[in-house]
């Protein structure tokens, strides 16, 4: 088997997650994980496929003929991160820096982010801008939670952290 990692970023429209699912499948593949989104009046996706040895030609060649499509592939590694793994909730008052700030601490502490969905949105009350993140995150041994929390908190006095054990 091979393990095949496509990104795809095209004009949204009905069907294209059913018409790439459809495409897998002709080609003997199996979807694995997924990351998709519709952003500014785009279909961005990401999608881990494995697929026997002999199909994977043809597969790649049709990913790559999908109209409309800018399509980019390449072969996948399976080597997990070791560590606890945590789902991080970060919200604050919309400014520029956060994900820099956030990201930054993360780095030091040598912490993989395994997934990240950010957003940004009135608060119900006042209306002012909210930014959230969420991720999915990989503590490395000898790192403590305490640790990861006090850091992103000395970030801003209005940052709202909140990290959960997965």
């Amino acid at each position: 088997m091979k393990t095949l990692v496509a990104t795809l970023i095209g004009p949204d429209k009905t069907g294209l997650v059913k018409q790439l699912a459809a495409l897998i499948k002709q080609h003997h593949g199996s979807w694995q994980g997924s990351a998709m989104s519709e952003l500014a009046g785009y279909f961005a996706g990401i999608v881990e496929i494995r697929v026997p040895e002999e199909h994977s030609e043809a597969l790649c060649q049709a990913l790559t003929r999908l109209p409309d499509f800018q399509v980019q592939l390449v072969e996948g590694k399976a080597v997990p991160p070791q560590g606890q793994h945590l789902t991080l909730t970060v919200t604050a008052n919309d400014r520029l820096g956060i994900i820099d700030e956030v990201t930054d601490v993360l780095n030091q502490l040598n912490i993989s982010v395994k997934t990240l969905k950010t957003d940004s949105h009135p608060a119900p009350v006042t209306g002012i801008m909210l930014f959230e993140a969420k991720s999915t995150l990989i503590l490395p041994h000898g790192q403590t939670l305490g640790d990861l929390q006090a850091r992103l908190e000395a970030l801003s006095d209005d940052l709202v952290v909140d990290i959960e054990p997965t």
